[in-house]
């Protein structure tokens, strides 16, 4: 495969001083910055090591895997965002800082009882009830906040700092609150602490927890020199490039496609047969996953049940009413999970909610949303209304314990999915190989071949158009268009202006009229 951008990636490489790395997805974030902590690792001469930071327990697994599979030979560290701050600073210098009155050994708690409205307050249930509790309002991060200030008022923390560590690495940045930006960039202007910085603007889901919406501009206010990852190793290059033509066109390339057969246009007066025929000539490969993209579960469901009649099992996984309803969309749908998948665990839902992963909390997780698998799948012969106000208190519960906002709306549409069976297959893991599906549904998922509808998209409107683009990006080995002619018409004025001549090298074009 061709990488676009592969100076980019040499220049990361041998960059000097604190970077931000802006890495789409699928660009190979996770490798390049293990390439770099092997680099920096090897060029320290001295006792100091670096930190690789990110926010759950699952990337930091992720980041120790592919560093063995990379054979990074010196030991660094890798912890959650946390886990750092509380063994790092919080545990070894909170009595440095603050006094003998605090002890070393004390319990963290989400405990809506233990929660506070200010620093001061905060600090009193540390001292008196030895917990490290959190605000009241998520958009503050008294962890955070706290390292930040055992940093500045003792020196030995300081001194523990610039002696361990060269550089700090930190992933998913665009997911930080200010407390955490704040306490990094101390790290930066007044440890001399390099940062390595890799995060997606654009797969910023943590707002609801606090996470700076302009935290790249923050970045970039600190003069931090920034680069830029776009090749995307998940899809073939055409399908890319294609991607680039309408949504990031300065990034198109009109010079390295030539006949062109992984993005196919077909001219069809019935979808169903064209669908039947690209599986008859191999134009689609039957033994790989297909996934066939519609906007409305009424259009994707009858898809999949038709295609039963060419004798083909594809899975209708529908759009629910939590899906992009909120910034807690994504709790919602863990809970969901957590309910009707048997392979989702509290380990999952606490990713979600980016917490510690100890026993306790695990626990607590546990009792908190145990009880509504007596009430979930509803009960033969029992309506959504009779179970109303037990659903709405152990959501509450739970939105309570974790200081979540979850609104009396967001719980009716929680209900409303769960205590519909036509939404469950959204929330079960499936290992099939053939699904129909929403566009909104396939966010942040990919297949090896995907094939969509041309009527779902006008380029005249925004939403359309960024549809348009996750359902093409999805795609990992060839995207299909079925369309009436219309659609080719659209895309070849846009590519004439890029100075496209010959449309084989964007698109196949197979007609089925």
């Amino acid at each position: 495969m061709d990488i676009i951008d592969e100076q980019v990636r040499e220049d990361i490489l041998i960059a000097n001083g604190s970077i931000v790395v802006s890495a789409s997805a699928g660009s190979g974030k996770t490798t390049i910055m293990i390439k770099k902590i092997s680099k920096v690792l090897n060029e320290i001469l001295d006792h100091r090591t670096v930190a690789a930071i990110t926010f759950t327990v699952k990337a930091t697994e992720e980041i120790k895997k592919k560093a063995r599979d990379l054979e990074v030979i010196k030991d660094f560290v890798a912890m959650t965002n946390d886990s750092f701050v509380e063994h790092e600073i919080i545990r070894p210098f909170l009595v440095d800082a603050f006094g003998e009155e605090y002890q070393r050994e004390f319990l963290v708690s989400y405990d809506v009882s233990k929660r506070f409205d200010s620093f001061d307050e905060g600090m009193e249930v540390l001292r008196v009830r030895n917990t490290l509790g959190t605000y009241r309002n998520n958009n503050h991060n008294f962890k955070f906040e706290l390292a930040k200030k055992i940093l500045e008022n003792s020196q030995a923390a300081r001194e523990y700092f610039r002696a361990k560590y060269s550089t700090i690495f930190l992933d998913e940045y665009q997911d930080s609150d200010m407390n955490m930006h704040e306490l990094f960039m101390y790290m930066k202007n007044v440890l001399g602490i390099e940062l390595f910085i890799v995060g997606d603007g654009k797969q910023a889901i943590y707002l609801w927890r606090g996470a700076q919406r302009n935290i790249f501009e923050l970045l970039e206010a600190e003069g931090i020199q920034s680069f830029e990852l776009i090749t995307n190793f998940r899809s073939d290059f055409e399908i890319v490039n294609y991607a680039n033509l309408m949504h990031n066109n300065s990034q198109f390339d009109n010079n390295r496609a030539e006949n062109v057969s992984h993005v196919i246009h077909c001219l069809t007066n019935n979808d169903l047969n064209s669908i039947d025929s690209l599986f008859r000539s191999g134009e689609l490969d039957i033994n790989r996953s297909v996934t066939i993209i519609a906007n409305r579960n009424d259009h994707a469901q009858s898809i999949a049940e038709n295609l039963k009649f060419y004798g083909y099992n594809f899975v209708f996984i529908p759009r629910t009413p939590i899906d992009e309803s909120s910034d807690h969309s994504s709790i919602l749908k863990s809970i969901a999970c957590y309910i009707l998948d048997n392979r989702y665990s509290v380990y999952d839902v606490a990713d979600v909610l980016r917490i510690e992963q100890n026993r306790s909390i695990l626990k607590r997780i546990e009792s908190l949303l145990s009880p509504l698998e007596q009430i979930i799948p509803l009960p033969p012969n029992t309506s959504k209304d009779e179970i109303t106000s037990s659903f709405f208190r152990i959501i509450s519960r739970f939105n309570e314990h974790f200081g979540l906002d979850i609104t009396d709306d967001e719980i009716k549409l929680l209900l409303e999915t769960l205590s519909n069976e036509m939404f469950y297959p959204a929330f079960i893991k499936s290992n099939d190989l053939h699904k129909v599906m929403t566009v909104f549904g396939s966010k942040g998922l990919e297949f090896n071949q995907v094939i969509s509808f041309s009527g779902y998209y006008n380029f005249s409107q925004e939403g359309e158009r960024n549809n348009h683009y996750v359902c093409v990006t999805r795609a990992e080995n060839k995207f299909v268009m079925l369309e009436d002619g219309r659609y080719s018409n659209s895309i070849n004025v846009i590519a004439r202006n890029s100075g496209i001549t010959d449309m084989k090298n964007l698109y196949k074009i197979i007609d089925h009229t």
